[in-house]
């Protein structure tokens, strides 16, 4: 799965750490660098043309694997900001510098101790040829001049981070949004009032959201008259909205879900979306929003309908439906005051509100899968399963769908076409459905294209207990069970799978996949024929009737297996 997250430099940090350790994701983090304040406006400054790299490193720091020492130094490394006596020596030697740290507190292997050592000094060297101001150096973090080194070795920012991700073999990608570009980053607060660098917009202190941004290239930020009060208009009539790279462009093509993160707005994500608005709209992923829980400087007091809509005024303000699920946590301080089907209030932050990255991924799972709010599955009944519709499955069905605290609803006939999942019931006996609540929730979270119903965990549970007198023998039973085994074993010289039961005529599937059913031995081969199909065998609720017919069954089982083969 192709995840692409919209992001700044802190917003997201928990569930990027979360996504970037599950193995069927693809993670890529879309990120601007229009930041220019403090250290990074000064390294900005001393490389020209460069983007600020502040956002891009703290996201680095987040998606490095940290299974070994030297991994976890890195991240501590790029993060360290110099101290006073280490500014000394900055000045007074960079490669001492270097290896003072890399020695004393922060151990690297010999490759990642080359390429550290490497950058730093060569970004160091263009840094103090820029400025040798003690009071500008102090503090400044080393992992931004590390980047500022691959810069000045490769003239390209985007090159630079490629260089960064392949050197630490990154399972995420960190991705420019923009090609090179010199523009800075201005906006207007509620008073229109021309707030002229992203250090003022990030430290605003008004009362009200900010009511506009700009980019606009350097030369006409640097032409500017400091002493005139601009308007909207005129600073409009400068700006530019930069080109989109390829990689950010290749991203949302092949995304399965795009995530517009949360974080500062106005500077580390509104800017994105104007960059990327032609490629977000062509983007056949499934768009999720995820909502603030705090006020940040840029939106202090703003309502849930404000928040969105200038979300929507970067990519189309016709589309008030963009949005497949918009994700708000119950103590956010921005909720919404009426509820649609698309959005989601769930408690999804941590005690400190922070957003939890697991309780975030499980929603957005469920979210992709939803359609008016619930996660439609299509039934189907075959066989042996006809007679159990009318008496048992219907009722079932009913009484289900009733309670509305639950988010799957079971469909039938043309409902099914639009179904999420389509489930294929071809048994004798009859299967607890409230229990494929369970199947969603394990299917979504570990990305599943389908299952395979196992009869056998219930089966002897319920022979065990008071109700044996209603259910099979004992003696039905065990041959069911040896016929089973017998079957994984077809099963596996057929398709080369192990499956407990697959014989069972219980099957949960994708319904992307549109899957005709005919019978057992057809749909398996079906789906066996879907490259890279991920199946897994999960029990369920099953019993089976005390009128049951052993031999008509194993007369059944043997033409299934016969039909896998022909």
């Amino acid at each position: 799965m192709n995840v692409v997250i919209f992001t700044g430099g802190n917003g997201n940090a928990n569930i990027i750490k979360h996504l970037k350790d599950i193995p069927y994701v693809n993670l890529s983090l879309l990120i601007n660098g229009y930041d220019d304040g403090l250290s990074t406006g000064i390294i900005r400054s001393a490389n020209q043309g460069m983007l600020g790299p502040s956002d891009f490193r703290k996201n680095f720091t987040y998606i490095i694997d940290d299974f070994t020492e030297s991994n976890r130094n890195v991240k501590r490394l790029f993060e360290h900001r110099l101290t006073e006596d280490e500014t000394h020596d900055l000045l007074n030697s960079p490669a001492e510098l270097i290896a003072k740290l890399v020695g004393n507190q922060f151990q690297l292997d010999e490759r990642a101790d080359d390429f550290i050592k490497q950058y730093f000094i060569l970004g160091a060297k263009q840094l103090l040829d820029f400025t040798k101001q003690f009071a500008e150096l102090r503090g400044f973090s080393v992992g931004n001049i590390v980047m500022g080194g691959l810069f000045v070795e490769t003239k390209d920012f985007n090159l630079a981070l490629r260089n960064l991700t392949n050197q630490f073999q990154l399972t995420a990608q960190l991705i420019n949004v923009s090609t090179e570009d010199d523009s800075k980053l201005v906006a207007f607060d509620a008073d229109e009032n021309l707030l002229k660098n992203e250090a003022d917009i990030v430290n605003y202190q008004g009362e009200k959201p900010l009511k506009a941004f700009y980019l606009l290239p350097l030369a006409a930020l640097v032409g500017l008259d400091d002493s005139k009060s601009y308007t909207i208009a005129e600073i409009e009539a400068l700006a530019k909205v930069p080109s989109i790279s390829k990689e950010a462009k290749l991203a949302l093509e092949e995304a399965d879900v795009i995530i517009f993160g949360s974080g500062t707005q106005f500077s580390s994500l509104l800017p994105s979306y104007r960059i990327c608005q032609k490629a977000i709209l062509a983007a056949p992923g499934k768009k999720v929003a995820i909502v603030n829980n705090q006020y940040d400087s840029d939106i202090r007091n703003i309502s849930f309908e404000q928040f969105m809509d200038q979300i929507l005024r970067e990519i189309d303000p016709a589309q008030t439906d963009f949005f497949d699920a918009i994700l708000v946590d119950r103590e956010s301080l921005i909720k919404p005051k009426t509820i649609t089907p698309s959005i989601i209030v769930q408690r999804i932050a941590d005690a400190n509100l922070k957003h939890d990255g697991q309780k975030l991924w499980n929603w957005i799972c469920r979210a992709i899968d939803m359609q008016d709010g619930v996660v439609n599955i299509g039934v189907h009944f075959y066989g042996n399963s006809l007679g159990l519709v009318d008496k048992h499955y219907l009722p079932e069905i009913e009484r289900l769908n009733a309670d509305t605290s639950r988010k799957i609803r079971f469909v039938l006939g043309k409902e099914t076409a639009n179904a999420a999942y389509q489930l294929h019931i071809d048994a004798s006996g009859k299967i607890a459905l409230f229990e494929i609540d369970s199947w969603i929730d394990i299917v979504q979270m570990t990305q599943l294209d389908g299952v395979i119903g196992s009869r056998f965990e219930s089966r002897r549970q319920l022979i065990r207990s008071l109700k044996h007198n209603f259910v099979e023998s004992n003696r039905n039973f065990a041959v069911a069970l040896a016929t089973s085994y017998f079957v994984s074993f077809v099963y596996f010289l057929r398709f080369g799978r192990i499956k407990p039961d697959p014989l069972s005529g219980i099957y949960l599937v994708k319904g992307k996949y549109a899957i005709s059913y005919r019978n057992i031995s057809h749909f398996l081969k079906e789906v066996n024929r879907i490259p890279m199909v991920k199946l897994a065998s999960l029990p369920i609720g099953y019993r089976t009737f005390k009128e049951f017919n052993l031999f008509a069954k194993v007369g059944t089982v043997l033409k299934n297996l016969v039909g896998l083969y022909v």
